[in-house]
């Protein structure tokens, strides 16, 4: 109504020529002017109040501020327009979604990119430079010809030159051998040099560890729990006489080592240890290869339960079942044969292997020809004592053949015993002596004061108390034994 009183009142007061009207007419103005614009006032609050919620709060996360830290600004303001909030009208809603899409495909085509993007970018195409060049480089570097340090194993059958061929021939080599660098024992020779003739053994016998000599398993209420086999230590100490023995573990350095100490604590027995980190890496499976041991391979034998570990030479092996933790004597059943081998002079011992018919059998065949052999033995001795009569005659046909109509097998044994007995003995009084020692060198220590005071020793004067301790372990060492053979003659 206001509204449609304000052009009436300008005009009476623009047309009429009475003073009254005229003396009405401003105030009528003002009142209506007045009322307009309170009108205009919240007409315009109620927008602006309108437009704050519809934009909400501001953040003070700038994009260039997103930006830097890595979020991706145009995703997320496409995401923002892609939600907005309703629009009072649909002609409204029809116009956000038009120039929100528009500042959508806007901010797709411009791509936000700060400083330290630049720069990255910047510093990854130098990298792909280098890197790309360094590979080309590496790759015409071996094709080079020939070295006269390279092992002629890589070079057989290639030549030098530089023709297509050949440069592709070298770098082939070259690179297949990067990769069997990782495939080889970490030494050419695995086992030193032998010892001079009258301290080496006749034949190397190379023994597995695991499920042969001991057998681990593990149950929820004991955990990890380790056995050893039944005549472990006389398996061993017999046959150290004889054989260089090699323990070949087919598991890690780390967890075969400490069994293996065990076992063999003086390192009497076990000649060399070796782990799976020993073993050549072909095929997908670890091989424990004999060729690699700086012995002749004609004059080692391998004992093992898992085929794969002997697959470069099966005729050097004797294959045995693996052993499940229950008491059995396999390991006593092994020794006739393997001290009947050493005790030949064997060249070659892949022949006699390979006349057994089937090897995980060999201890009771082998037994079945000594039992063949003693008796064809016992009837010649017996055929040799008939046919000397005139010996006989005189009683003295047990002197002379006495000794000779003991079995050579039974002569070897008794031998093997004794020297058995005798080296335990040994061995007893070598622990003794060490035990001894490690009581008297138990309290041998310096402090930090000590350091710190300057008061330790010269290393002469170390060697020097040194000699003069173990001259008393000695002395101790010998006292002790006296008196236990004084005690022993008593009893």
């Amino acid at each position: 109504m206001p509204m449609l009183l304000l052009p009436i009142a300008r005009q009476l007061c623009r047309a009429s020529s009475s003073p009254l009207v005229r003396m009405a007419a401003p105030a009528v103005l003002s009142a209506v002017s007045q009322h307009e614009l309170k009108r205009n006032l919240h007409y315009s609050s109620t927008m602006l109040d309108a437009k704050k919620k519809k934009e909400g709060p501001k953040s003070i996360l700038t994009d260039d501020l997103l930006a830097k830290a890595g979020l991706d600004v145009d995703e997320m303001n496409a995401k923002k327009d892609g939600t907005g909030e309703e629009k009072e009208s649909s002609s409204h809603e029809g116009e956000a979604e038009e120039e929100g899409s528009g500042e959508a495909k806007t901010r797709k085509k411009r791509s936000r990119k700060t400083s330290t993007d630049i720069k990255r970018e910047k510093y990854a195409n130098w990298f792909y430079i280098f890197s790309f060049s360094g590979l080309a480089g590496g790759a015409l570097y071996m094709t080079r010809d020939w070295d006269a340090s390279e092992p002629e194993e890589i070079k057989k059958d290639i030549g030098n030159g530089y023709s297509a061929g050949l440069m592709y021939q070298r770098f082939k080599a070259r690179f297949n051998s990067m990769f069997t660098y990782f495939q080889e024992p970490p030494f050419p020779d695995l086992l030193p040099p032998p010892p001079p003739a009258p301290y080496q053994r006749p034949l190397t016998l190379v023994i597995t560890l695991e499920d042969f000599l001991v057998h681990s398993e593990w149950s929820q209420k004991y955990g990890w729990r380790t056995a050893k086999r039944p005549g472990v230590d006389y398996f061993l100490g017999y046959l150290s006489q004889y054989y260089e023995i090699v323990l070949f573990s087919s598991n890690y350095m780390m967890y075969g080592e400490k069994i293996a100490e065990k076992l063999d604590p003086l390192h009497a027995f076990i000649s060399y240890n070796l782990f799976k980190e020993h073993c050549v890496y072909k095929d997908g499976v670890h091989i424990k290869d004999l060729s690699k041991l700086n012995r002749d391979v004609n004059k080692v034998l391998i004992i093992d339960t898992e085929p794969n570990n002997y697959k470069l030479q099966p005729e050097n092996a004797i294959p045995v079942k693996p052993w499940d933790g229950k008491a059995d004597d396999e390991l006593l059943r092994l020794i006739p044969f393997l001290e009947y081998l050493a005790t030949q002079q064997t060249e070659d011992v892949k022949p006699i292997l390979n006349s057994f018919h089937d090897k995980y059998e060999l201890p009771e065949e082998f037994n079945n020809r000594v039992i063949k052999l003693r008796e064809k033995f016992e009837k010649d001795q017996k055929l040799k004592q008939d046919g000397n009569w005139a010996l006989k005659a005189l009683g003295v046909a047990t002197n002379l053949t006495g000794q000779g109509s003991k079995f050579p097998l039974d002569l070897i044994r008794e031998e093997g015993e004794k020297n058995y007995v005798r080296f335990m003995k040994l061995i007893e009084e070598e622990k003794e002596k060490m035990r001894i020692q490690q009581e008297q060198m138990s309290g041998q220590t310096f402090t930090l004061k000590d350091y710190v005071e300057g008061n330790i020793p010269t290393p002469e004067e170390q060697m020097q108390a040194q000699l003069e301790k173990q001259k008393e372990i000695d002395e101790l060492f010998e006292q002790k034994k006296k008196e236990k053979a004084q005690e022993q003659q008593k009893q």
